[in-house]
């Protein structure tokens, strides 16, 4: 006799299903080679709501950029200073008499210093340019930011009660490659279109969980009664 054991891919479905268990072993009477599950049918099935984490709280460092403001600033372009400069002597010719002989003048030109020679000194002013700069006000920096956790709010249906009984399943030893295509064929006609290729994949256990809710048979075990309501023969 086998146990569910023997397929993996079945083991995995009956671990996830909501009210399928592993066996600890088939039921006394059980046929050499017949693979069984022992599923549980809850008194009731209770749905509760829970508040669950979204995102942990976490800490982020952030990195604050430098802060600048445009000033303008009034800026030296040439700087002051002092120019001399000579100024010549200025003189006029004037005409003067002057006595050669007692009673005998002569009327001769001459030189007379109007303004003596002089240094003028010029001071030039410095010049400035008013320009647009930018002016530090903070400098960069690094900030730790604590993000609180988040929630949300779930549902989720609790089993509460019920009777156990072993029930027939197809498990590796008793579903042939062929078998599993025809049981894959059936779910496609139902409703639930998956790839026909004989093996019992994540996607043909997800399209047989979708049926066996809608028809309201035990979830996450390949049943002969599930087989049985897809129209298919176990044998």
């Amino acid at each position: 006799m086998k146990q569910i054991a023997l397929s993996s891919i079945l083991v995995l479905a009956m671990a996830g299903g909501a009210w399928a268990q592993a066996s600890d072993g088939p039921p006394e009477d059980a046929a050499p080679g017949a693979c069984f599950a022992r599923v549980v049918t809850p008194e009731a099935v209770e749905r509760v709501t829970e508040r669950v984490i979204d995102t942990k709280a976490r800490v982020e460092v952030r990195t604050i950029p430098a802060q600048f403001e445009t000033v303008q600033e009034r800026v030296l372009v040439r700087e002051g200073t002092t120019v001399y400069r000579s100024v010549p002597a200025v003189f006029k010719t004037v005409a003067e008499e002057i006595e050669i002989e007692p009673g005998l003048t002569k009327t001769v030109m001459k030189q007379v210093l109007v303004e003596p020679a002089r240094v003028i000194e010029d001071v030039i002013e410095p010049q400035y340019d008013v320009i647009d700069v930018q002016k530090l006000i903070a400098p960069a920096r690094e900030e730790r930011i604590e993000i609180p956790a988040t929630y949300k709010t779930v549902e989720r249906d609790i089993a509460r009660g019920g009777t156990a009984a072993w029930v027939p399943i197809l498990c590796e030893d008793n579903a042939s490659p062929s078998k599993i295509a025809e049981i894959q064929t059936a779910l496609t006609e139902a409703g639930h279109p998956i790839e026909i290729d004989g093996k019992f994949g994540p996607q043909t256990f997800a399209a047989m969980k979708a049926f066996q809710l809608e028809q309201d048979l035990p979830v996450g075990v390949l049943t002969v009664s599930t087989v049985e309501r897809l129209g298919v023969s176990p044998t």
